[in-house]
C-alpha cells in the first residue's frame, strides 16, 4: 500500500520503484518549500531573539523599578564598624542639631549594629568641635554633625571646611522670630516700629555667635532698616529661656524644639522665614511677602575627616536614608516640621551644596561688613 494512502509498506520495499524524494522537493509542498523552511526559520529565530531581548528588558526595568522603590544600599564594607561610633554635635543637648544626631542614629542603630554615643562639644561657635573631629583618625568612627557654621568659620578664617568628607545632609529647617506671650510686640511690624524708634535697644538672641542665627537676625535688620543687638547663647534652651523670662526681647529659633511652647501660648511667631505661609500658621507672614526676600535657614548634615574610606562613607549614607523613614526618626521630624522642606542630599551633592553656600555666606558676610573685622 502507499504510504499516500496509510498502508505500509514491507521491509526494504521503501523506495522501490519510486524515484528519490528531497525534503522540500515540490512534492513535499509545492515549489521552493526548502528555502520558505529556511526563511521560517530564520524569521523564527529571529522573532525569539527579539522576544529575548524584550524579556531581558523587561526583566532590568523591573529590577530597577525595584531597586527605586526599595533603596540600592552599598556593600557593607568589610570590618567595619566593629566598635561603638562617636557622634559630635557642636552644640549643648536639647537643641535642634542634638535632637537631629539622636533621633537619626537612634533609628540606624540595628542597621550599624553598634552603639553610637553622642557628645556634645561646645565653644568657639563651633571650631572645638571640628578640631576634636580633626584630632581622630579617618576611620569613619568619629562622624560629625556638619554645620553651616563651618562654613562661616571658613570665611572668617577660624577652620577650613574642605578638611571634611560629606556624608549626608538630612534636614533643611525652618527659621523664625518669636515673642513671649507678655510681649507688647503682637506683631513683626511692631518690632520694626520700635527698633525704629529706638535704634540698638532691641534684643534678640539664638544659638552661638557667627551662626545662622545671628546671620539672619543681622540681614533682616538691614533689610528692615533697623539697628538691633544680638545675644547669643551657647546652648538653645538658655536663649530660650532669656526670651520667656523677659530678659531680651525676640528669638530666631527653628519650630521644632520649641512646638510646645509655641502650642501652649507661651512664645508666639512673628515671621517665617519661607517661600509662603505655613499652614500650621496661616496667621503668620512670611518676610518675603513683607518685602524682605530671606528665605535662609539652618540645614543639618553629617560628615567625616577627609581621608575616610569611600567605601564607608557610601555605606552609612545608604544606611542613613534608611534610618530617615523609620518611625524612630520620621515622628519627630514630622512634628517638628522638617519635612515640609526636603532636606537629603548624597554625599556628592552635599558636598556641591557646601560649596554653593560657602560662596552664598561669603557674599552675606562682605555685605554686612563682617569679613571687614577679621
Amino acid at each position: 500500500m502507499s504510504a499516500g494512502t496509510g498502508g505500509f509498506k514491507k521491509k526494504g520495499e521503501e523506495g522501490k520503484n519510486e524515484p528519490a524524494v528531497r525534503q522540500g522537493s515540490p512534492s513535499q509542498g509545492g515549489p521552493g518549500n526548502g528555502v520558505e523552511t529556511r526563511i521560517m526559520q530564520t524569521i523564527m529565530k529571529g522573532v525569539f531573539m527579539k522576544k529575548r531581548q524584550m524579556y531581558i528588558m523587561a526583566l532590568a526595568a523591573i529590577l530597577c523599578l525595584s531597586f527605586v522603590a526599595v533603596g540600592w544600599t552599598a556593600a557593607k564594607p568589610k570590618d567595619y564598624p566593629t566598635r561603638p561610633i562617636e557622634a559630635v554635635v557642636q552644640y549643648g543637648a536639647g537643641g535642634g542639631s542634638d535632637i537631629f544626631v539622636r533621633s537619626l542614629f537612634s533609628a540606624a542603630r540595628k542597621d550599624i549594629g553598634v552603639n553610637v554615643n553622642v557628645t556634645n562639644l561646645t565653644g568657639a561657635a563651633g571650631v572645638k568641635a571640628s578640631n576634636y573631629v580633626l584630632s581622630q583618625p579617618a576611620d569613619g568612627y568619629t562622624i560629625y554633625n556638619f554645620s553651616p557654621e563651618q562654613l562661616i568659620n571658613t570665611v572668617m578664617g577660624r577652620e577650613d571646611y574642605r578638611k571634611f568628607m560629606p556624608l549626608a545632609n538630612v534636614q533643611l529647617d525652618i527659621s523664625t522670630f518669636y515673642v513671649r506671650a507678655e510681649s507688647p510686640h503682637k506683631t513683626i511690624q511692631d518690632v520694626i516700629a520700635f527698633a525704629k524708634a529706638n535704634p540698638g535697644k532691641l534684643q534678640f538672641t539664638g544659638t552661638t555667635p557667627m551662626s545662622p542665627d545671628e546671620i539672619i537676625i543681622m540681614l533682616f535688620a538691614k533689610k528692615a532698616g533697623i539697628k538691633v543687638k544680638y545675644v547669643p547663647f551657647d546652648k538653645a534652651p538658655e536663649s530660650h529661656a532669656a526670651v520667656l523670662g523677659g530678659h531680651l526681647d525676640v528669638l530666631h529659633e527653628e519650630p521644632g524644639v520649641i512646638m510646645p511652647l509655641i502650642e501652649s501660648g507661651k512664645l508666639r511667631p512673628l515671621v517665617v522665614f519661607m517661600e509662603k505661609r505655613l499652614d500650621k500658621w496661616p496667621n503668620v507672614p512670611t518676610a518675603k511677602e513683607l518685602g524682605y526676600d530671606i528665605t535662609m535657614a539652618r540645614w543639618r548634615g553629617l560628615a567625616v575627616k577627609q581621608g575616610t574610606s569611600p567605601e564607608i562613607v557610601n555605606w552609612l549614607a545608604d544606611v542613613l536614608k534608611k534610618a530617615t523613614a523609620d518611625p524612630a526618626y520620621s515622628e519627630i521630624a514630622t512634628k517638628s516640621l522638617l519635612t515640609i522642606r526636603p532636606g537629603w542630599k548624597g554625599p556628592e551633592e552635599y558636598g556641591k551644596f557646601w560649596e554653593s553656600e560657602f560662596k552664598t555666606y561669603k557674599e552675606i558676610l562682605d555685605d554686612l561688613g563682617y569679613t571687614k573685622k577679621k
